[in-house]
């Protein structure tokens, strides 16, 4: 067995210190504060042992937010990758549609969130968007959308929903590329119809991309922060606000930064329990190989 060059060790070593320094250091040290009182009011940290995460679990606003996440989630992760997926197939069967749905899919994966989020501010605006002109030739009446409780969880889901759909697509458009045509071919000859075929054949073999794609999701569905900044600032009330938000709060406008790492570290542990139970349960499931 050839045996490994040990400089290859000193290429990764700059990698490595600059993820110990800039990822590891900081999670670390995050899970360190979160058994402390720290903040602008007490510049130097005294331990409390687990009262940061007893309050958290006591305040009925943090179970409304962990309910805007799981919410947020379910909005966003299943649709958009059905969707994704839908389109990736018409791509990659309908060449007269693949200029069209690559301009008008990819496009928005381009654009920064930021401006994305202001163009949907502008949509969704209770006068000149385009969403309540359409309503009111319609007769109905104008809806909110950012400035309801009930409409400001589905105003962001949506906007994410349109961000993300392109780039997803790109991945699932990438596993289709790799399944052998003559599978397609033989399934025509059996008698399948259309749907069966991608029931069969399609779906079970771009496994590992929907699993990829799946992480990624319920990873970005823990991530969302600037829509929710720029849109909605969590409201009205915590309608649209999520965890990474309320952290945002409690480190930058409440300067409470051991409470701000106690909601970091619970995210990091739900994301960490997640995608272990995903990978537990669904990748022994997972096809690899066409053959």
């Amino acid at each position: 067995m050839k045996k490994r060059d040990p400089r290859i060790f000193l290429f990764l070593l700059p990698s490595f210190i600059f993820l110990s320094i800039f990822t590891y250091y900081p999670i670390f040290d995050a899970v360190g504060l979160s058994f402390h009182r720290y903040g602008a009011f007490n510049p130097k940290p005294i331990f409390q042992g687990l009262k940061n995460y007893i309050d958290f679990f006591k305040d009925p606003i943090f179970w409304q937010i962990i309910l805007n996440n799981v919410l947020f989630g379910l909005g966003t992760i299943l649709p958009t990758m059905i969707m994704a997926l839908i389109f990736a197939i018409l791509i990659n069967e309908v060449r007269s549609l693949r200029t069209f749905f690559r301009l008008s899919l990819f496009y928005p994966m381009l654009i920064p969130y930021a401006a994305a989020a202001m163009v949907w501010v502008f949509i969704y605006d209770p006068s000149l968007g385009p969403i309540n002109l359409i309503l009111k030739l319609l007769k109905l009446k104008p809806i909110g959308w950012l400035g309801d409780s009930r409409y400001s969880l589905i105003a962001i889901i949506i906007m994410t929903v349109w961000k993300n759909l392109g780039y997803y697509m790109l991945i699932f458009l990438a596993g289709l590329q790799n399944i052998p045509r003559d599978l397609y071919e033989a399934a025509t000859v059996e008698g399948t119809n259309w749907s069966q075929k991608h029931w069969h054949i399609t779906i079970p073999l771009v496994g590992p991309s929907t699993l990829f794609v799946f992480v990624v999701s319920v990873i970005q569905s823990f991530k969302v922060f600037t829509q929710i900044y720029l849109m909605t600032e969590g409201g009205p009330g915590y309608s649209s606000n999520v965890l990474i938000y309320r952290t945002y709060e409690y480190g930058f406008k409440f300067w409470q930064l051991g409470r701000a790492s106690t909601l970091t570290t619970l995210m990091i542990m739900i994301l960490l329990f997640l995608v272990l139970i995903v990978f537990g349960v669904w990748g022994r499931k997972i096809t690899y190989q066409a053959a």
